[in-house]
């Protein structure tokens, strides 16, 4: 019974926590099951950004736990020295103390090294998902003249930023995000140079992106043509938020800021699509895209 008491701080601190791990949970379960979900939040539209928005959620509730951990461990690992110093009128050996205080010290830093990578992916994730914001925006805008736009089009195991389907054709439109730094827009830094084959930066060379763009742009091609039983090519487009793109060569798939979208579909070769073959390709992606539930 004795022993009971040394450790019963231990374990009503222990107790508590997990208790309020668990409301939490069960407010939260609740919350996406019961409330907040009435009949015209079904079915809609996928928005920019959309699974990148699920996971910045998921990022944050994973935050959350790991600084709840980091604050509370140290308050569980001193108050075990106190209370079995206080329950058995002896004073902690050196060797507990150390143990203890070396044992607390590596879970906590193990904790604070994870904290300090999802702080990273998030900030990353983030940059990304306000990126697929101001392509949104932009690519909505062709709604005025007689498109079709789509975003986070899901397909098998991947996601195709944005579709735009409309009198010129079908285009796959692949967002790439990066980060300038400190660079402002009229440093060398915000420029980015295009070839045809490869984009150039300050600082490195992609051309992963362009490949991504091209091989999204067959599937779409390959599952349009499959699921309308007619032949539907696909343009491939990227676009770089908040980078001036200087291009070299005519040649390649095209790649522009998004605040170039206007002229870029007023200018860009047509290759016609039929208003009935248009809505039967608006129907195939909307049975794909219409799956947004609260």
């Amino acid at each position: 019974m004795d022993r009971f008491w040394v450790y019963f701080p231990v374990i009503l601190i222990f107790g508590i926590f997990f208790i309020m791990l668990a409301v939490l949970n069960i407010i939260r379960r609740h919350i996406r099951l019961k409330s907040l979900r009435p009949s015209f939040k079904k079915n809609l539209l996928r928005i920019p950004g959309g699974s990148l928005l699920r996971q910045l959620d998921n990022l944050n509730e994973q935050i959350n736990l790991y600084l709840v951990y980091v604050i509370i461990l140290p308050l569980i690992i001193y108050s075990t020295l106190i209370s079995y110093s206080y329950f058995t009128a002896t004073k902690p050996s050196q060797p507990v103390i150390w143990i203890s205080s070396l044992s607390g010290t590596a879970i906590i830093a193990y904790f604070v090294i994870a904290l300090v990578k999802l702080l990273s992916r998030r900030r990353s994730i983030r940059l990304s998902y306000e990126g697929e914001l101001v392509v949104g925006q932009e690519l909505n805008q062709l709604i005025l003249h007689d498109y079709r736009v789509y975003h986070d089009f899901p397909a098998n195991t991947f996601n195709i930023d944005h579709i735009v389907v409309g009198p010129k054709g079908v285009f796959a439109v692949e967002t790439s995000t990066r980060s300038k730094g400190a660079a402002r827009n009229s440093s060398p830094e915000a420029t980015v140079t295009y070839d045809g084959r490869m984009l150039t930066y300050a600082d490195t060379t992609d051309c992963e992106t362009i490949e991504q763009a091209e091989q999204q742009a067959d599937w779409l091609s390959k599952w349009l043509t499959a699921s309308t039983g007619e032949p539907i090519a696909v343009r491939a487009i990227i676009t770089l938020p908040g980078w001036v793109v200087k291009r070299t060569s005519a040649d390649g798939i095209p790649v522009v800021n998004p605040r170039q979208f206007a002229s870029l579909f007023e200018h860009i070769k047509p290759r016609p699509l039929s208003e009935t073959m248009i809505n039967r390709i608006k129907d195939q992606l909307e049975q794909k895209c219409r799956n947004i539930d609260f």
